[in-house]
Formats: structure tokens, sequence, C-alpha cells
């Protein structure tokens, strides 16, 4: 008998179906694309400027990559990839530095789009950032977070829904948090950014780390050199 369908999972299932409901209507509009004629040929332009989904995998991440640079900042063009992009982002597929496509994300003000559009890009957010916390098979919690903080300009509100979930995945995940950062607070600096799109957390993210690790971080959760990192980190500063 199959096990049912976790909760997260089910969420994350449905916000990217009210992606395709929300952004559907432009998804497959047929509109000039333009470009550096060295990084895109004439006929990349025209099979990008139709269907979205009949884009090729390679040309789709140039694009995502090349959006803004060697391809005009043109926000429609953006908005119609936003349900694919979002799917391969949650599916690990997209190949592309997540906090750069949150950059390109803000650099399109999508905070500004129409309300379904923008409604559903932050249940997208929710849903994935809890998939990550909750799912035995969920994405690293260390790769969404900084995804979510960029989109969001904050970090604390994340923090926060991450405090407020238990389960033994949440705290596994603050263990590999632990793991992958500790050096940086150590040394009293935490960019999450692509590019200085937020602003250094390393405080925050101390305090709110020295709060839940107590209770939440198990012994054999961490290496021995982790253990020992966090608590160094713990010490009263001199």
């Amino acid at each position: 008998m199959n096990s049912p369908p976790h909760l997260g999972h089910v969420r994350l299932a449905a916000a990217l179906a009210r992606l395709e409901r929300a952004f559907g209507p432009r998804r497959d509009r047929i509109a000039p694309v333009h470009a550096c004629g060295h990084c895109f040929n004439p006929g990349d332009l025209w099979v990008m400027a139709g269907p979205v989904d009949e884009i090729p995998d390679r040309l789709f991440a140039r694009a995502v990559w090349k959006w803004d640079t060697t391809m005009d900042a043109d926000v429609a063009f953006w908005r119609r990839l936003t349900p694919r992009i979002l799917r391969l982002l949650a599916a690990g597929c997209l190949h592309i530095d997540a906090t750069l496509v949150a950059r390109k994300f803000n650099q399109a003000a999508w905070r500004d789009w129409p309300e379904d559009e923008r409604s559903v890009v932050a249940e997208f957010c929710e849903a994935w950032f809890e998939a990550a916390l909750t799912e035995p098979e969920g994405p690293a919690a260390v790769e969404v977070l900084p995804f979510v903080a960029i989109l969001y300009g904050d970090v604390a509100r994340w923090l926060a829904v991450w405090s407020a979930t238990p389960g033994r995945r949440a705290d596994r995940q603050l263990a590999e948090l632990a793991g992958w950062w500790l050096p940086d607070l150590l040394g009293g600096a935490l960019d999450l950014s692509f590019s200085g799109e937020l602003p250094d957390v390393a405080a925050e993210m101390t305090a709110w780390l020295l709060d839940q690790a107590p209770t939440r971080i198990h012994e054999g959760d961490l290496s021995p050199d982790d253990a020992y990192r966090l608590a160094h980190l713990a010490l009263p500063k001199a």
C-alpha cells in the first residue's frame, strides 16, 4: 500500500498548480524577445517568443541566466517564465543559483505584479519552505532559506516559521544549517545574498541558532568539529 502524501508535498503541489492557472493566460503569448545577438541567434529569439514549455531546457536556463544582462529586462517575459522557473527550482532541476533567481524576481518587481500572481508566488515560497522543513525527501532548508529571504528582503519571518515547525526533519535541518554556516557565524559575518541583496544576518542567525540548538540539535546530529564550533559560538564574547 502506498503511504499517504505528506502535507508539505500536498501544499507544494497545490501551489505549483495555482501558478499554472494564475500565469496560464500569458504563458503561451507570442511576443518579441530582444537580446544580444552574440548570446542568442534569431532562431533562439523566435523560440523564446513562443510557448514557454516548448523552449528547450538549455535555452530556457540561458534565458533565465541572461535576463537583465545581455537580454532585455522585459518584465512581461519574466512573468511568462515564472511558473516554469519555480517548478524547476522546486524540483532541483534549474541548475542556476537560487539566490540569483531571487535577485531577478526582485529586479522584475514581483511584489508589484497583479494580486493573483503575487499571492501565488508568495504561496509557493511558503509551501517550498514548509516542504524543506517537513518532507522526508524535501529540499535542503539551507538552499530554500536564502531564496525566500532575498525575495522578501527579510530572514526573520522565515526563522520564525522554522521555530514554530516541530518534528525531527526540522530539527535535522537545523543541524545541517549549523554545519553549513557555523564557520561564517564564528567569523561574525553571514551573507545569504547573491550580490548584496540582504544585509549581513550573522547576529540575527547566531541569536536564533543559540536559542533553538539546545532543544533541537540532538546528540550525533553534528560532527565533532561542528559541535565544537557551536559550543565556541555560545561563549561570551571577550
